[in-house]
């Protein structure tokens, strides 16, 4: 309401997105600084924060985990890992590839382990919601960086391999969340629900994939177009 009544001027949305602008008379607040290191901090559950621990990293930057769990003395990140941002543009990200790293910071020699699970650019990760923080086999992710690609990708962290389902080059593919088939199903055992964008006829659908295969189970036609989101939730019936 503010805005309405002139108290907040809303940007024009083209200078609004030129880089080094100005968003609400202010300049832009994040830019990349090579000299400052990055870390993982770690707090127990029942702790406060005198009890953080701090372990280094890789200089990096992560918008989205796709699960952590304990491992015995270790603790399992698996983190989709740009390499800087907001360094040369500051409407990233588009400071080089988006990969699936795994993290396993060892809380006994005060280390952390990287490594590369997978290259390919891509965001969004999510797993089945029932093991957060648990130990999980199953990832999804859509290829991507800047914008959505045409691929969903999944992973298997036991086999450590990946399966990816491609969907044309006229399709986007959104945020795809899993919902298993009963509440005590396999983790693989169930759907994945996301939206596709086509460019051809601009407007989207929500797909119904089997999990296990990435094979259609159903398509709902929309008849617009459902701008790519993400961090959507599968909310079951009467809640």
């Amino acid at each position: 309401m503010s805005a309405l009544v002139g108290r907040v001027r809303i940007p024009d949305p083209i200078s609004a997105r030129t880089p080094n602008s100005k968003i609400y008379d202010h300049p832009f607040p994040y830019s990349w600084n090579p000299k400052h290191p990055a870390r993982v901090g770690v707090m127990p559950r029942d702790g406060s924060n005198a009890d953080v621990r701090w372990f280094d990293v890789e200089p990096c930057f992560v918008f989205h985990p796709m699960n952590a769990y304990d491992d015995g003395d270790t603790i399992v990140l698996d983190v989709v890992r740009h390499p800087k941002m907001f360094d040369r543009n500051h409407l990233g990200p588009s400071e080089g590839p988006s990969t699936l790293d795994r993290w396993t910071v060892d809380l006994a020699d005060d280390t952390v382990r990287e490594s590369r699970f997978d290259d390919r650019g891509q965001e969004f990760p999510r797993v089945d919601e029932r093991l957060v923080g648990k130990r999980h086999r199953y990832g999804y992710a859509p290829v991507g960086q800047v914008a959505f690609g045409n691929t969903l990708l999944k992973h298997d962290f036991f086999r450590k391999s990946t399966q990816s389902r491609c969907f044309g080059t006229e399709k986007q593919v959104g945020e795809f969340i899993f919902h298993p088939s009963s509440p005590d199903a396999a983790e693989d055992d169930g759907v994945l629900l996301g939206y596709l964008y086509d460019r051809s006829t601009d407007r989207s659908e929500l797909a119904i994939l089997d999990a296990q295969t990435l094979q259609d189970i159903a398509s709902i036609k929309l008849p617009h177009r459902v701008p790519a989101g993400c961090c959507g939730n599968w909310v079951p019936t009467g809640r």
